[in-house]
C-alpha cells in the first residue's frame, strides 16, 4: 500500500478541488440528466466524478476507480479508490445545503482511508486505518452515549418499496423511543457526523458502497462500529453504523 499519508493527502486535495467546483455551480441551473421517482442524476455529478477522476489518477495512475458514475483506471492489484462526487444530490439540487465529496482508498479488500469534505461548511473529515480519525486537523471521537433515549439517530429511506416500508418501521420503532430521529439525506456526512459525536446511529437498507466507503473507516476509526449486510445486487448493502456503545434492538 502507498503511503497513508500520501493517499491522504491526495484524497483532500482532490476533495477540495471537487468542493470549490460544486460551490461555484450552487445557485447556478441544474442540468438534470435523469429524473426517478426518489433520486436525481444531474450533470455536475458527473462532472465532479471526471475531476476527482483526473486529480488520482494523476498522482497514481495504475489504480483503478468505482464510482457512483461509473470507473476508470486500471483493474490490477495497485489500489482501487471509491469514488462518490455528490453525496446528496437532491439536496444540492434542491438548494439544501447539506452533501459531500466522498473518496474511500481499498486495497486488498479493505477501505483503508478515507475523507469525506462538505464544502458548504469547509469541513475535511480525514481518515486512516491506525492513524485516527480527523475534522479540519482535530481529532474527533464517535459519543460514549449509551443509553437510546439520549440518542440522534439518522435513518436513510432507500428508492425501493421494500426499503422504504422496512424504514417506516424503524421509524415508528426508534421515534417513540430515541431523543429524536433525523433524515438528512447525506449518508458520508452521517456517519462524519457519528464519528465526530454529533449523531450517534444510522441505518439504511440498499445503501451503495460508494456512500459509504469512506464514513465507515472514519467510524472505525473514531471508536465506532460498522455493520454490512450484502444486499443481492451488485455494491448494495444494508447498514447499521453506530457509536459502538448505544444498544439498537431492530434494524
Amino acid at each position: 500500500m502507498p503511503d497513508s499519508t500520501a493517499i491522504l493527502s491526495a484524497a483532500a486535495d482532490a476533495a477540495r478541488k471537487a468542493g470549490a467546483h460544486i460551490r461555484a455551480h450552487c445557485g447556478t441551473d441544474i442540468q438534470v440528466n435523469e429524473a426517478h421517482h426518489h433520486d436525481l442524476k444531474i450533470q455536475l455529478d458527473v462532472d465532479t466524478q471526471q475531476l476527482l477522476e483526473h486529480a488520482i489518477l494523476s498522482r497514481f495512475p495504475g489504480h483503478a476507480i468505482l464510482g457512483e458514475e461509473g470507473g476508470e483506471g486500471s483493474g490490477g492489484a495497485d489500489g482501487e479508490w471509491i469514488l462518490d462526487p455528490i453525496d446528496g444530490t437532491v439536496n444540492l439540487a434542491y438548494g439544501i445545503p447539506h452533501f459531500c465529496v466522498s473518496i474511500a482508498y481499498r486495497e486488498g479488500g479493505t477501505v483503508q482511508a478515507g475523507v469525506v469534505y462538505d464544502p458548504m461548511r469547509d469541513e475535511l473529515f480525514t481518515a486512516a486505518r491506525g492513524l485516527g480519525a480527523f475534522c479540519n486537523g482535530r481529532p474527533i471521537r464517535a459519543s460514549r452515549r449509551d443509553r437510546l433515549e439520549e440518542g440522534i439517530l439518522a435513518l436513510g429511506f432507500s428508492k425501493s418499496a421494500e426499503s422504504v416500508e422496512k424504514c417506516l418501521e424503524l421509524y415508528q420503532y426508534y421515534a417513540r423511543r430515541a431523543r429524536k430521529l433525523r433524515a438528512m439525506g447525506s449518508a458520508a456526512l452521517d456517519m462524519a457526523y457519528i464519528a465526530a459525536g454529533r449523531l450517534d446511529a444510522y441505518i439504511e437498507q440498499g445503501i451503495k458502497i460508494w456512500d459509504i466507503a469512506a464514513g465507515q473507516v472514519l467510524l472505525e476509526e473514531a471508536g465506532g462500529k460498522v455493520e454490512l449486510t450484502p444486499r443481492a445486487e451488485p455494491h448494495h448493502f444494508h447498514i447499521k453504523a453506530w457509536n459502538g456503545c448505544m444498544d439498537l434492538p431492530i434494524t
